[in-house]
């Protein structure tokens, strides 16, 4: 497969502004005791992807998504057990902890309390933690395997076999590049082992993405386009 621009593939996703934490020279002109009695009442804030924290979060019970990281501040909605978030961050407020979140997939961003979250667990066992680079290194054309796929490129045409390179990042998560005749190759993203998106644009007039699984096998649809990706192209092994 030809290597393609660096940031063809590279999909948005929210970006959290700059925040100014506390350095550790904070403490040095404080009293041992004093230093150690703060550290004592300080809850621990989980770290963000970008500094090894866990990419994701699962719900515990049902929880409310706040505007602020307050508990003062308008629910938005509720999250119900189970449900998967994108860790975006967390901060101390008030002497409990706030995480930015975003429903895996899209949805609000909005702020929980800490206390109902825990590091999610990816298909394949463990969690997922650091920045992504899948689609970075997809779009730099640097792929974990590469292989063919059952696939139909148009409405009524019959399945047939397409070439494709996958760029993983653990976890589950991965950027599948499939190999079209003409044009440039289709992105299809994985987060958590789940296909989120597509790579469209207004010159493919943004086709609709639906995607649907049956055992092992992910059957994605963009537009009259039809693609059929197994987990072990997205989990390795």
């Amino acid at each position: 497969m030809s290597t393609v621009k660096q940031s063809q593939y590279v999909p948005s996703y929210p970006v959290k502004g700059d925040s100014l934490y506390p350095g550790l020279m904070a403490d040095a002109g404080k009293p041992e005791r004093e230093s150690m009695a703060a550290s004592a009442t300080t809850p621990d804030v989980p770290a963000g992807p970008e500094h090894g924290g866990p990419r994701n979060w699962k719900v515990t019970a049902k929880l409310d998504l706040r505007e602020q990281p307050t508990a003062s501040a308008g629910i938005v909605a509720t999250y119900e057990p189970g449900t998967l978030l994108d860790n975006l961050g967390c901060q101390e407020e008030g002497g409990r902890v706030w995480c930015d979140v975003q429903q895996l997939g899209g949805g609000p961003r909005v702020f929980v309390d800490a206390e109902y979250l825990t590091p999610a667990v990816s298909p394949d066992g463990s969690v997922a933690k650091g920045a992504d680079d899948s689609a970075l290194r997809a779009g730099q054309g640097v792929f974990d395997a590469t292989g063919k796929i059952p696939c139909a490129l148009s409405a009524g045409q019959p399945m047939g076999q397409c070439e494709f390179g996958v760029a993983r990042a653990g976890g589950g998560y991965a950027t599948v590049v499939v190999k079209r005749p003409a044009g440039p190759g289709r992105a299809i993203y994985f987060r958590m082992g789940i296909p989120i998106g597509a790579d469209t644009s207004q010159a493919d007039g943004y086709p609709e993405f639906h995607a649907t699984k049956e055992s092992d096998l992910h059957i994605i649809r963009v537009g009259s386009e039809r693609y059929e990706i197994p987990d072990a192209v997205i989990l390795g092994g």
